[in-house]
C-alpha cells in the first residue's frame, strides 16, 4: 500500500474514532461487476451513542447501517481500500479528496477550504435534524417565499414544507460529484410553481457547496413567473431565471445537467423526463403528481377485482405508470431508482424517481431488458404505450427487442401528446 493510500486509511480511521467525520461519499465501484455502486456516510445519535450510518446504494435499492464508531473505522478503511476508486471525506478541521488510480496507485489532496465548522451530530430519533439549510439561520430566498421570519424561524405553518425542501437538497447533494466541476451546472426546473425547489437548488449549489450554475424555472402560470423573477431581482440572483411556457415545447441553448420535476401532473412528468433524454442530462429527479392516463385506459375487468373499486384501481395506476417509467429510464441509459422522497405524513405523493446517466460505455443488453420488461407488462394489462414510451421511442429510436410482441410501439402511427398542465400547490 503507498503512503498516500496509508494516509487516507488514517484520515479515515482517526476521524471515525476522534468523532470528527461529518461526511464521507465513496465512489467509482473497482469493479465492474461491484452491486454496490456508492457510499455515503454521515454521523447520527442513536440512544445517546455517536454511530455513522452507512447508506449504500445498488442500481435499484438504498441500504442502510449504523456502526459504532470502533466498527465504522473498519469499514471505512475497507470501502476505501478494496471497493470504491475515489473517497470524499468532510471533517471537522479540513477537506480531503482521493482517487485511486487503476494500477493501484492513491492520490490524495487536501482541499483549501475553510475548515468546517462542527455541528451537532444528526438525530435519527427524537431530535432536530441536521438540514443542509438548518433552522434558526435565516436564509434569504425562504424568508421571501414566507417559510421563515426574518430571525431564521421556520414558521409552523411551513414546517412540512421545510423538510421537504431539505429533503430534497439531499437527494442533490448525494450525486453531486457527479455533475461537472469545470465549468457552469446547467440546471432546469419543469413546472417550478412557486419555486421552493428552484431557489433551493441555486442556494444549495452557490450558496453551500460554492458551485458555478444556471437555472432556468418554467412554468405555464404567468403570475408566479412574475413573483419568482420578482425574488430574483430582488435578491440579485444573476444566475437564475424564470420563463412562461410549456415543458413539452421547451427548448435550451445549451446541454442541461440537472432536469428537476415536481408534482408535473400528469403526463407532463412523462415531458420532463423525455426532454431530459434528449439532452442526456446526467441526474434527473422528478416527483410524479396524478397519473390519468393509465387510470383512463385500465378496464374495470382487466385485473379484477384489483381494478373493480375506484380506490385501488387509482393507486394501482399510479404505481404501475411510475414503475414503467422507471423501467423506460432504464432502457434510456439511465442507472434508475425509485425512493421514498418524503414521508407519507407529510404527503401521499412521496414517489421520487433517480435517474443517474450511465457512461455510453455501459450500455448493454439491460436497456433492451428493461423496455421487454414495460412492453410484456402492458401486454398483461391489455394497454398500449404509454406518453412516455411513445415520446422516448420516436426520440430515441429505441431498439425492439427481438421477442417483442403485438403491444410493440408503431412508430409510424403515434401521435405525441399529454396534458402538461401543472399542480403548483406541492403538498
Amino acid at each position: 500500500m503507498s503512503d498516500q493510500a496509508e494516509e487516507l486509511i488514517r484520515l479515515l480511521k482517526d476521524s471515525a474514532i476522534a468523532m470528527t467525520l461529518r461526511k464521507a461519499v465513496f465512489s467509482s465501484p473497482r469493479h465492474a461487476e461491484q452491486e454496490i455502486l456508492r457510499a455515503n456516510v454521515r454521523p447520527v445519535e442513536l440512544r445517546g451513542q455517536w454511530m455513522l450510518q452507512f447508506t449504500t446504494q445498488t442500481a435499484t435499492q438504498q441500504f442502510h447501517q449504523n456502526l459504532p464508531a470502533s466498527e465504522a473505522a473498519e469499514e471505512l478503511a475497507r470501502l476505501a481500500s478494496k471497493s470504491f476508486r475515489n473517497t470524499h471525506l468532510t471533517t471537522d478541521v479540513a477537506v480531503f479528496e482521493a482517487r485511486m488510480s487503476r494500477r493501484g496507485k492513491c492520490f490524495l489532496r487536501k482541499e483549501t477550504k475553510t475548515p468546517v465548522v462542527a455541528e451537532p451530530v444528526a438525530a435519527t430519533h427524537n431530535r432536530k435534524r441536521n438540514y443542509l439549510i438548518p433552522e434558526g439561520v435565516p436564509c434569504p430566498f425562504l424568508i421571501h417565499t414566507g417559510v421563515m421570519t426574518k430571525d431564521g424561524v421556520v414558521r409552523a405553518n411551513h414546517s412540512k414544507k421545510f423538510g421537504q425542501i431539505n429533503r430534497f437538497l439531499e437527494f442533490i447533494n448525494d450525486v453531486i460529484d457527479i455533475l461537472p466541476s469545470d465549468r457552469t451546472i446547467q440546471v432546469v426546473d419543469f413546472g417550478c410553481g412557486k419555486s421552493y425547489l428552484t431557489f433551493a437548488t441555486q442556494y444549495l449549489l452557490t450558496t453551500v457547496l460554492k458551485r458555478d450554475c444556471r437555472i432556468i424555472g418554467l412554468d405555464r402560470r404567468p403570475d408566479v413567473v412574475q413573483t419568482c423573477s420578482g425574488i430574483v431581482a430582488e435578491l440579485k440572483l444573476a444566475n437564475l431565471q424564470f420563463f412562461v411556457g410549456d415543458i413539452a415545447s421547451f427548448s435550451s441553448d445549451s446541454s442541461v445537467d440537472l432536469v428537476i420535476s415536481l408534482h408535473a401532473c400528469d403526463t407532463a412528468t412523462d415531458d420532463a423526463l423525455a426532454q431530459a433524454v434528449g439532452w442526456k442530462s446526467q441526474i434527473i429527479l422528478a416527483v410524479p403528481c396524478c397519473q390519468h392516463e393509465l387510470n383512463g385506459t385500465l378496464s374495470a375487468t382487466s385485473l379484477a377485482p384489483l381494478t373493480s373499486f375506484g380506490l385501488t384501481k387509482e393507486r394501482f395506476a399510479s404505481l404501475a405508470t411510475d414503475t414503467m417509467r422507471a423501467a423506460l429510464m432504464t432502457a434510456a441509459g439511465y442507472q434508475t431508482q425509485i425512493v421514498e422522497f418524503i414521508d407519507m405524513e407529510h404527503t401521499p405523493k412521496n414517489i421520487l424517481i433517480r435517474c443517474v446517466r450511465r457512461p455510453d460505455r455501459q450500455q448493454n443488453e439491460t436497456s433492451e431488458n428493461a423496455l421487454q420488461e414495460v412492453i410484456n407488462l402492458r401486454t398483461q394489462l391489455g394497454i398500449p404505450a404509454l406518453a412516455l414510451e411513445r415520446q422516448l421511442m420516436i426520440q430515441s429510436n429505441f431498439a425492439q427487442p427481438a421477442n417483442a410482441s403485438d403491444q410493440t410501439v408503431n412508430i409510424d402511427e403515434l401521435v405525441v401528446g399529454g396534458n402538461p398542465e401543472r399542480s403548483h400547490a406541492a403538498s
